[in-house]
């Protein structure tokens, strides 16, 4: 998916947003890349905006303390939806709690307090529900590639994963996380730190690619291999649907709330609807 100029406006709000949460004077710092419109989709372009910020503040991790308080949001959340989890281990019930953490989301446009966020897994509703095309895929399947998108999200991750290990017992599942901090995106690193119990479940690589979407040329050699040998690849956040649209493979599944006009024009759906979408159906 290509970038639009609503998606530069909204990385300069991003950036904006993200000065100020470590200097108060803003007026001094400028991205050049954002006066054009590369062809290319958004997460690429975020890369270098990113890098720019945190070379000017002095720090690389320019989010580490939203992550760790969306990782602890989410350990309650989690904590509180725990009674349902005797009565429930579908597919269905996996995928909507995977879909829940999507709410977490530092790098919208708008303002964003993972403490106001309300996690209400009742009143989810899904535009596109592609979940008959992975249940086939998944009945023979070997090897999953979980692309993760956002810290805290993990946690929902986590839960699933078991769930798709109960129910697909020889199913080896694979989790890829950021190559390196870049907004909430989750990391290895991020794991270790704050004790991720999806480090338990399942064998977690670091994907290489520094954007907030997964780029297969931007990936390691191990990454690039996992994924060209996975039967299904199920990723996470609209930042990974904006890398990932394209490329028109079977395999693929999207997971994510859609959070901004330009993606929900581009899928014709409401904004604020959840999507889990094969990129081979209608």
């Amino acid at each position: 998916m290509r970038a639009t100029p609503e998606c530069l406006e909204c990385l300069r709000t991003q950036a904006k947003r993200t000065l100020s949460y470590h200097i108060a004077a803003q007026d001094s710092f400028a991205l050049p890349i954002l006066d054009s419109l590369p062809l290319c989709p958004p997460p690429k372009l975020a890369v270098s905006v990113y890098e720019n910020i945190s070379a000017f503040v002095g720090k690389k991790d320019l989010y580490k303390e939203q992550k760790t308080r969306s990782i602890q949001k989410a350990r309650r959340v989690l904590q509180q939806l725990q009674a349902c989890f005797t009565a429930s281990h579908s597919l269905e019930f996996g995928i909507r709690l995977a879909a829940l953490g999507n709410i977490i989301d530092y790098g919208s446009a708008s303002e964003f307090d993972v403490e106001s966020c309300l996690f209400d897994m009742d009143s989810m509703e899904f535009a596109i529900y592609d979940i008959g095309y992975l249940e086939q895929k998944l009945a023979s399947a070997q090897d999953l590639i979980y692309i993760g998108d956002n810290a805290g999200e993990d946690v929902f991750d986590s839960e699933f994963i078991k769930i798709l290990l109960a129910l697909y017992p020889t199913l080896r599942v694979y989790y890829f996380t950021r190559g390196a901090p870049i907004i909430n995106d989750i990391t290895l690193q991020d794991l270790h730190d704050n004790n991720s119990p999806i480090l338990e479940v399942c064998e977690v690589v670091d994907s290489g690619v520094r954007s907030p979407g997964f780029l297969y040329e931007c990936a390691s050699s191990q990454a690039k291999e996992l994924y060209d040998r996975a039967d299904v690849v199920l990723a996470k956040g609209m930042g990974n649907f904006e890398c990932l649209e394209a490329s028109v493979d079977p395999r693929v599944f999207l997971l994510f709330k859609i959070k901004c006009a330009v993606v929900a024009r581009f899928l014709q759906q409401s904004q604020g609807s959840f999507v889990l979408k094969n990129l081979c159906s209608s």
